[in-house]
């Protein structure tokens, strides 16, 4: 399917209501823009919500102690 849109003189376009509406997107998400300039294409990709990503981030091996580590740094901080 085919759309038209117009540049505005900032240089900004409106994604037409019906894409918005398929993709579900949804005022202040972020989009990521892909240019390929020898094809003279444009793709745009949402990019996932800090809170959707949240905890698929496996933590590191080693606990570190919050304490030690701010006690590590005030000595390392002194010596400077």
């Amino acid at each position: 399917m085919s759309y038209q849109t117009t540049i505005t003189r900032k240089g900004q376009i409106t994604i037409p209501k019906k894409i918005r509406e398929t993709l579900k997107l949804k005022e202040g998400e972020k989009l990521e823009i892909e240019f390929n300039k020898k094809e003279r294409l444009i793709k745009l990709k949402l990019l996932p919500d800090i809170l959707e990503i949240a905890g698929t981030f496996k933590r590191p091996g080693k606990r570190i102690n919050v304490l030690k580590a701010r006690e590590k740094m005030e000595k390392q901080y002194e010596r400077a």
